[in-house]
C-alpha cells in the first residue's frame, strides 16, 4: 500500500458493494469535499483526490502497474461492479490534499534513501529557499511520517498512529532517527494548474460505470434457468438510484456529524465556535439542516459573519471547506 495521510478519516473498510460509486462521486463533487477516497482490493489499490468538489486526480495500482485518469476510474469502475474490496474516505484542507497530490504524481526532488546518508537541513533549505510545494516522506519497515510544506514554509505533520494533521515534528523527528529510515521529497511544479482541472467535468463518468456493468455479466456464473420470453421492456442498465436527492442520515450519525463539526469549529473559534454551531443548527431546525441543500448553505453564510465576529484573523475559508468535506463525505458514502 502507498503512504498517505489517514487522518480525518469519514469511513474505513466501507465495502464497496454498499456504494454506488458513479453517484458517491457526484456528490464528493456538488458537495465541495476536499480529501481523498481510497480503495483496495487483494492485489488493487486506488486512490481519487478531491479538492474543494473537484476531482483532480486518479491513481490505481494493480499487479505493479499504474494507471491514471480515464483508465484508472475504468479500472476502478470494474472492480466497483463485481462488488468486490473496500472503500477509505479521508477530508482534509486543500494545502493538505495538495501535498497528498504530490506523493501520488509529484515530481521526486529526492529518490527514497537512507535518511543516515542525507543532508537534511540542507534539503529543508532547498525546500525553503525554492518556495517548494510538498511532502517528504520518512518510512521503515513499520513506521512512515509526513512533513507538508506550501511554498517552503512547513503546513503540517503527520505520522501512522496519528488521527489528525498536526503543528510539531516531534515524532516526525522520532521516525528519522529510527535507523533503518528512509527519507524521499516530492513535489508539485504547478500547483495552480492542478487546481482548475476536474476529471467530474472531463470524463463521462455515468458511460463508464455502465461499460462496467455491461462487463461484469461475462464473469459472472450463469443463471440455473433462461426466464420465459416477455413483453416487458428490458431493465436499465444505468445505475439504480437508491438515495434521495438530498439525502438524510440515521439519527446516531447526525449526532456524530454535529460533534465532529462542534470539534472543527471549535478549533478556529474556541469553545464560543462550538456554542454557536449549536444555536445556528438549532435555528435552522436541527442537524436535519445539514442533508438540506439550501439550509446548510444559510447555516454556513451564518457561521461565516458570526465566526468573524468571534475572531475576525481565523482562517474561516479553511474551517468552512473543512465543515464542507465532512458533511459532503457523509452524504455520499
Amino acid at each position: 500500500m502507498l503512504q498517505l495521510p489517514r487522518s480525518n478519516p469519514l469511513y474505513e473498510q466501507l465495502a464497496i458493494s454498499r456504494v454506488i460509486l458513479p453517484d458517491a462521486l457526484k456528490k464528493l463533487g456538488s458537495g465541495g469535499f476536499t480529501g481523498y477516497l481510497g480503495y483496495s482490493a487483494p492485489g488493487v489499490e486506488a486512490y481519487l483526490i478531491f479538492i474543494k468538489g473537484a476531482l483532480v486526480s486518479m491513481l490505481l495500482l494493480e499487479n505493479q502497474q499504474r494507471s491514471n485518469g480515464f483508465e484508472a476510474l475504468s479500472s476502478l469502475f470494474y472492480q466497483a461492479a463485481r462488488g468486490s474490496g473496500v472503500i477509505n474516505l479521508y477530508r482534509m484542507t486543500p494545502d493538505i490534499a495538495l501535498c497528498t497530490h504530490a506523493l501520488l504524481h509529484g515530481e521526486a526532488v529526492i529518490q527514497p534513501q537512507k535518511v543516515a546518508a542525507t543532508d537534511l537541513k540542507a534539503l529543508m533549505t532547498r525546500i525553503q529557499t525554492g518556495l517548494l510545494t510538498g511532502t517528504m516522506l520518512f518510512t521503515t519497515p513499520d513506521r512512515s511520517a509526513m512533513a507538508f510544506y506550501k511554498q517552503g514554509s512547513p503546513i503540517g505533520f503527520y505520522h501512522d498512529t496519528a488521527h489528525d494533521i498536526t503543528t510539531t515534528p516531534v515524532e516526525i523527528q522520532r521516525v528519522a532517527a529510527l535507523p533503518d529510515a528512509t527519507v524521499e521529497l516530492r513535489i508539485i511544479t504547478v500547483p495552480d494548474a492542478l487546481l482548475h482541472h476536474n476529471f467530474l467535468e472531463t470524463l463521462n463518468i455515468d458511460r463508464l460505470w455502465q461499460t462496467a456493468q455491461n462487463r461484469e455479466p461475462s464473469v459472472k456464473p450463469p443463471s440455473p434457468a433462461s426466464p420465459p420470453p416477455s413483453t416487458t421492456p428490458p431493465v436499465s442498465l444505468e445505475p439504480i438510484r437508491h438515495h434521495p436527492a438530498a439525502p438524510s442520515l440515521p439519527p446516531d450519525q447526525l449526532a456524530e456529524v454535529t460533534d465532529d463539526l462542534q470539534e472543527i469549529v471549535k478549533a478556529y473559534l474556541g469553545r464560543a465556535g462550538a456554542a454557536l454551531v449549536d444555536s445556528l443548527l438549532a435555528k435552522a431546525g436541527g442537524p436535519e439542516a445539514l442533508s438540506d441543500p439550501t439550509a446548510f448553505a444559510s447555516l454556513l453564510k451564518a457561521l461565516a459573519a458570526q465566526g468573524a465576529q468571534l475572531d475576525p484573523e481565523a482562517k474561516l475559508d479553511e474551517m468552512l471547506d473543512l465543515i464542507r468535506s465532512e458533511v459532503a463525505g457523509r452524504l455520499a458514502l
